[in-house]
């Protein structure tokens, strides 16, 4: 069974890969660049133990910020970002 932080892990790095599939097809570089900017921050402080705890309450802002500008709201990356929310709140 794999620990928390290493599906969380798996979780971010999933939405980085889709971001990253997404900037090379996409005219919103700039945003899926502060995307995965994010995403790898938050994969850092997970890996060296500073993640700030969610507490069931906070959350990292990320599906808020695609959300605003994705084309779709079932895309693919809006998804994903999601499901590395509710496992920061579930789970952190």
């Amino acid at each position: 069974m794999e620990t928390q932080t290493e599906e969380f892990i798996k979780l971010i790095n999933q939405s980085v890969a889709i971001a990253e599939q997404m900037r090379s097809q996409s005219g919103q570089s700039q945003r899926l660049n502060n995307v995965i900017n994010v995403l790898q921050s938050v994969k850092n402080k997970v890996m060296i133990g500073q993640l700030e705890p969610s507490a069931g309450n906070s959350t990292l802002g990320l599906s808020r910020e695609v959300a605003d500008w994705i084309e779709t709201l079932d895309a693919p990356l809006l998804k994903a970002v999601g499901a590395v929310e509710a496992y920061y709140q579930q789970h952190f």
